[in-house]
């Protein structure tokens, strides 16, 4: 074991995709075991959002490492997952290949179609996080196993989790007889870590061994280091939530503004109709008067006229007029 690696780890700040993950915790000791390890080929099964594997893929770019990178997923979920859509795979894939494209790949297919691809004994690091019930991560172990190279490190995530069917704690409580060299860490969710009884003695991993000393120590460092990178992941998220704050009480302050200019605009509107409702009222009552006038006026003449000597004289005359226009109106003329 390394100690600068141990040093250098507690300063390790992966860059992931802003989204939870029970993988936080662990994401120390994935930037450090692949420093460890050192592997040639390492594979991930089921990635899902990418947490653990892109922490791996960072820890090759710092550490200078020719790792070559695998991720098998088929990025349509499962029963613990849950199902979803493309929209994950697209993240993922931005995210890979604006980083990591250069030594990795991301195989959107099944764990056991992908098998078929990697030549026995080629695997140094496998992390297997895909479907956790016991005949599933059973069945993903005996695939993968062929492929591992001797000493090869394997990982099995959820090893403390029991309940919803998962059974990924007792495959592990199975495994830990058969090799003995292990360790595992109950924080998030637990990460069983193992490396296979035949490995050549440059391989060997002395902090793996079954009587390491500082196995413990181990255990409660990355423990005390996954809980900081779970609050740093917390602390971001609390920052983006206050900068959402800050943007909606801005967007709410800008919407106030412009609700009392429109406010500010009705009055000018309310009182431009007053105005005009004002002025309509006078001219009606002007109308109103005139109206008047020429009806007073218009009476006042014919008063005059009918008491006028020369309409009671051609009285006679009117009356004439309008007994000829009956006679003729019967004679039909």
């Amino acid at each position: 074991m390394k100690q600068h690696n141990l040093l250098d780890v507690a300063a390790f700040s992966p860059d992931l995709l802003g989204l939870p993950s029970a993988w936080l915790g662990h994401l120390p000791f994935a930037g450090w075991v692949m420093r460890e390890v050192r592997p040639k080929i390492f594979v991930e099964l089921g990635t899902h959002y990418g947490h653990s594997y892109f922490a791996f893929c960072q820890s090759v770019v710092e550490a200078g490492l020719s790792t070559k990178c695998y991720a098998v997923d088929t990025w349509q979920g499962d029963e613990h997952a849950g199902q979803y859509g493309d929209e994950i795979f697209a993240k993922v894939d931005t995210h890979h290949q604006a980083h990591y494209a250069g030594f990795s790949r991301l195989l959107r297919m099944t764990f056991d179609d992908a098998a078929t691809y990697f030549a026995d004994e080629s695997i140094e690091l496998l992390h297997i996080d895909g479907l956790h019930t016991y005949d599933a991560v059973r069945h993903d172990f005996d695939t993968w196993l062929p492929k591992l190279a001797p000493g090869a490190v394997i990982m099995f995530h959820d090893t403390n989790v029991r309940e919803r069917n998962f059974g990924v704690w007792k495959l592990w409580a199975e495994l830990q007889a058969r090799y003995p060299n292990n360790l595992e860490f109950v924080h998030s969710h637990g990460l069983g870590v193992m490396q296979l009884n035949n490995a050549p003695d440059e391989k060997k991993l002395p902090w793996l061994q079954a009587d390491a000393a500082e196995k413990q120590g181990l255990i409660n460092y990355f423990a005390a280091l996954g809980a900081r990178q779970q609050e740093r992941f917390e602390l971001s998220e609390l920052k983006q939530h206050a900068a959402n704050l800050s943007h909606a009480v801005a967007e709410r302050d800008n919407e106030i503004i412009r609700l009392s200019q429109h406010g500010v605009d009705l009055d000018h509107l309310v009182a431009q109709r007053d105005a005009e409702l004002n002025e309509l009222k006078q001219h009606t009552a002007n109308l109103g008067a005139d109206r008047d006038r020429q009806i007073a006026s218009l009476t006042a003449s014919r008063d005059v006229l009918l008491n006028s000597s020369s309409w009671r004289i051609t009285k006679p005359w009117r009356i004439a007029g309008h007994q000829i226009k009956k006679i003729l109106r019967l004679l039909g003329i």
